[in-house]
């Protein structure tokens, strides 16, 4: 996928999500509905991901390697835990959800198209696909049916 067609879905998906929660109750924040997560660690879990692979896309911008010397992104339970205590309350849980979305999605813009596509030697995507598609756009896919479903279930 080039970057302006990556780009226009990461926009899609992160808009078609937060039109789910928008307009929740502030009450709603706290159910629990996947595993012991409620809405604000969930967000909190996402806001994570979309900071670190922003550095992330920073890095490779620079030319350096997405992850800096020494981290280890393998545990990914290990960072999810972190990332979930971070959490905020509320509409503020969205609000820092939302500007950390917009840091990702600035520094995902800012790459370079030829970071984008097909890796021909590979037989993968490129970096800048990689980046906006775990983090971003298959993230995405992963929790909106989970928060679909709850949504259904508070009916």
């Amino acid at each position: 996928m080039d970057k302006s067609a990556a780009i226009a879905e990461l926009e899609q998906v992160y808009v078609g999500f937060r039109e789910l929660i928008v307009n929740l109750p502030h009450e709603a924040y706290h159910e629990v509905f996947l595993g012991e997560w409620n809405l604000n660690k969930l967000l909190a879990h996402m806001a994570g991901w979309f900071r670190e692979m922003t550095a992330a896309m920073e890095r490779v911008a620079r030319g350096e390697r997405p992850t800096p010397p020494g981290v280890d992104y393998s545990d990914a339970d290990a960072w999810n835990a972190k990332f979930a205590q971070q959490s905020k309350d509320g509409p503020a849980a969205l609000e820092d959800w939302d500007n950390a979305f917009h840091a990702y999605y600035a520094a995902a813009k800012a790459l370079d198209e030829s970071l984008f596509g097909v890796d021909p030697e590979k037989g993968r995507p490129k970096i800048g696909n990689r980046l906006i598609g775990a983090s971003g756009i298959e993230h995405f896919a992963e929790h909106r049916p989970q928060v679909e479903e709850w949504i259904r279930s508070r009916s």
